[in-house]
This record gives C-alpha cells, structure tokens and sequence, in this order.
C-alpha cells in the first residue's frame, strides 16, 4: 500500500446515492477496512464543523475538514483557514429570494450553505455576492464561501502540517465542491461523481457513493493508488 492519508467526502461519497443522507453499509465496512490497514482517515465534508465532528465520531475518524476546507480540526485541535465576516454575505444571499437558509448556518462561521427555491438560484446567488466569493453546488445545497478556500488547499494545508506528499494522500469524492481535494491529491472519483469530479480525480471507479467508495478503498489496499 503506497497511501499513508485517506481523505474522505461525506455526503453523495459515505451515502447511498447523491440525493439521499442514508449511509451505505459498503462504504462503512470499507471506511474500517482502511482504518484497520493502518491509514489516517480524514472527512472532508462541506457541513458545519460541530454536525463533522459528531458524524466523525461514530465513524471513528479523529481528524475533519469542514465547511469546504474553511475549517480544519487536527489533532485535537482547530485552525481556520478562512478569515472575513460573512454576515453582509448572508444578508444578500438572502435578499435574491432564491434560497432560504441551511438551519446549519446557525452553527456556521465562514462556508454558508443554502437551499435553492428558483431553478436559476446558483446564478442569482452568485450575481448578488460578486468577485471575493465562491458559489458552488455540492448537490445538497449552494455554499458560499471566501475566494481561495476550498478542500483542496485544505488538503495542501495537512500535507505541510504533517510532512506527507500529497501524492501519498488518496482522495475520494462525487461533486465539484470535491475538484480541489481531487486534482491536490491522488484523487478518485465515485462512479456516479459529477463530470468537473471525474475530469480532476486521476481515477474514476465504476460503483456510484458508497459502493463506488467501497471500490476506492480496494484499490488503494491493493497497491494501485498513490504512485508517483
């Protein structure tokens, strides 16, 4: 085995499908096989850190990167790879009337996640907060957050904390809030990944979610990820 990191997606990636919250028993007895081998498994989701940190407890997974690479929790302890309030941001997200609010927010400080109404709600998010910010779909819901954050730099970010090559850390992940964590590592996208997920990872297995993860895990216990 040629990884030593297993970073992980959560929601469309660890589920049944991208449309539903359900786990997928193949994904969580793959999830342990990759413990049991001796990788370090780290979710990176775009949920809020507190809802991360419960969800990677039952998961048995110590380590979280939430709010899309805007929050990092290692080790014990959290560092913030965002700066900037976002409470205009909000405030204009919501005057387009093309969302309501994830009642996640609450609990959220730099990746806001709302829901769309409109079939054109991406577009009017992304009009009313201008440049400085990205808008992006997962699938789940549209995020906003600060320009230059992302799961990829927060995957760049642990390589540096830890001393890992980046292409020692396995990637895997379905949507294009996936793409920056898929091109900094080895990624490995799911059978049923969106095609900018596809286009970034270096593989693309043939089970969708957590089937497609369940494959993800195989390969990489076989030797066949993480090559130079």
């Amino acid at each position: 085995m040629n990884c030593r990191i297993l970073v992980v997606d959560l929601d469309g990636t660890l589920t049944l499908s991208r449309n539903t919250y359900e786990l997928s028993v193949e994904a969580l007895l793959a999830l342990r096989r990759a413990r049991d081998a001796g990788l370090r498994v780290v979710l990176a989701t775009a949920n809020g850190l507190d809802f991360a940190l419960t969800i990677a407890r039952y998961l048995g997974i110590r380590d979280v990167i939430a709010e899309n690479g805007c929050l990092v929790y290692l080790d014990g302890e959290t560092y913030e790879l965002c700066s900037g309030d976002m409470a205009s941001v909000d405030k204009a997200v919501l005057s387009t009337g093309a969302v309501a609010p994830s009642p996640q927010n609450k609990c959220r400080k730099f990746d806001l996640a709302y829901i769309p109404l409109v079939e054109d709600a991406l577009e009017r998010v992304a009009a009313a907060v201008g440049g400085g910010y990205v808008v992006q779909s997962s699938g789940y819901a549209i995020h906003v957050r600060p320009a230059g954050a992302d799961k990829g730099a927060a995957v760049k970010w642990l390589c540096e904390r830890l001393e890992v090559p980046c292409f020692q850390v396995a990637a895997v992940g379905d949507s294009d809030v996936d793409v920056g964590m898929l091109s900094v590592a080895w990624g490995i996208a799911v059978g049923n990944a969106t095609e900018s997920a596809k286009k970034a990872a270096r593989v693309v297995v043939e089970g969708p979610s957590g089937v497609g993860f369940r494959d993800a895990v195989e390969l990489i216990l076989s030797g066949g990820a993480c090559t130079p």
